[in-house]
């Protein structure tokens, strides 16, 4: 059971809403993972209203990092104005371009 009163620090430890948040975090990434392959426009749609917040997720989650960044969308000079995943993107390249490697010197 929770506790009534309880103050955020509290509420931020509590072992029974960290296995919420895991399982609410899991099953969203899996939705919208689905959406994206299932139903791509309304994946646009949704992307368009919340692309910030995954792209924010990047940065806050690094146990769900390479989950969002397969979520993200991106503009390339050959899609024009749609969006495009990395790995779409990745799988329109030459095949001597995907390992290459750019290094700079300071």
């Amino acid at each position: 059971t929770l506790p009534l009163n309880i103050s955020r620090e509290t509420l931020q430890q509590n072992q029974i809403l960290s296995d919420i948040r895991k399982t609410l975090v899991k099953k969203c990434l899996t939705l919208f993972s689905d959406m994206a392959e299932e139903s791509p426009e309304d994946y646009k749609t949704f992307y368009e209203q919340f692309g910030r917040s995954l792209k924010l997720g990047i940065h806050e989650d690094a146990k769900n990092r390479k989950k969002l960044a397969k979520l993200l969308r991106f503009y390339s000079s050959k899609s024009g104005e749609e969006l495009v995943s990395l790995e779409e993107y990745v799988s329109r390249m030459p095949e001597g371009q995907r390992n290459k490697r750019t290094s700079t010197t300071s």
